[in-house]
């Protein structure tokens, strides 16, 4: 079942990126919830926790609210001096990541009528990049799943502002990738980090005469419209890979262009290598 909350289309949202201070109320929320944990304060926790919560662990596998209070699941990054916490606001949506060696996750908040809840959890260690077997398909693949049919139909006005900025990002067309994503954007993958200068020179390195690869197709979405921002989960498949889930944000510039402005991606693992075959 797929949940919004607000059918306002707002063209910009007023966002703002810096290290989470100790006066700020969300980032609060959010260490008094991860001490919660390790003091099995469950009651708080369970308090914090929107209806819709979800969390991601660092094998890809996706959990709902009520698994993860059965199961006891533990946050994978601690509360403590060594932890490093980044902030990003977008309005209604709240983007919370924290740090700590090679261990990531990213905690997304959202403004609900009864005040700020955690939606959802990505969490992240960082393997050798050596093991990571995705590849880049050696011909073109036409954009057809995501950018003409997909398995998900956006509702408000915002859903589909977002997802139409996400086909035009994932076309196989440089610049239309570039103009999308975020310049503070920084991905968190099961393999490594990456900025997005980092992909950007990968991306702008190819040679022209290089096949137009659009985005792998996209299996599983779900959205949730706060009205300043979207929140998304992801399921796509690699090239030569394995599958992967993303933990996105979605949001307006000042210019009332959609970006993509966080993106978590966690490899499935125990999911089987996909291989694209060409078609005659």
């Amino acid at each position: 079942m797929k949940i919004t909350t607000q059918v306002l289309f707002v063209l910009a949202a007023a966002f703002t990126l810096h290290a989470a201070g100790a006066d700020d109320p969300v980032a609060t929320i959010d260490k008094a919830f991860v001490q919660a944990y390790e003091k099995g304060d469950m009651a708080t926790v369970k308090k914090y926790l929107d209806a819709d919560f979800t969390w991601i662990d660092t094998d890809g596998v996706l959990f709902f609210k009520d698994d993860v209070l059965a199961l006891g699941l533990k946050p994978l990054v601690p509360s403590g001096g060594d932890v490093k916490i980044v902030e990003h606001k977008y309005g209604k949506v709240v983007w919370i990541q924290e740090n700590e060696g090679n261990k990531y996750a990213a905690h997304f908040w959202v403004q609900r009528p009864a005040g700020w809840k955690l939606l959802h959890n990505s969490e992240i260690a960082t393997r050798p990049a050596s093991e990571n077997p995705d590849g880049r398909s050696p011909y073109a693949v036409p954009c057809v799943n995501p950018c003409q049919v997909m398995p998900y139909q956006p509702v408000t006005a915002n859903e589909k502002a977002a997802i139409k900025g996400w086909q035009e990002q994932e076309d196989g067309t440089p610049d239309h990738w570039k103009l999308h994503v975020a310049d503070t954007q920084v991905v968190i993958g099961s393999y490594g980090v990456a900025t997005k200068m980092d992909r950007w020179n990968g991306i702008s390195k190819r040679s022209p005469d290089a096949p137009k690869v659009a985005a792998s197709p996209l299996l599983f979405a779900r959205m949730w419209d706060l009205g300043t921002a979207v929140v998304a989960i992801m399921c796509q498949p690699t090239y030569n890979g394995k599958p992967y889930w993303s933990s996105r944000v979605f949001a307006p510039n000042k210019d009332g262009l959609w970006m993509m402005m966080e993106s978590y991606h966690t490899t499935i693992q125990a999911a089987g290598v996909m291989n694209e075959v060409q078609g005659k």
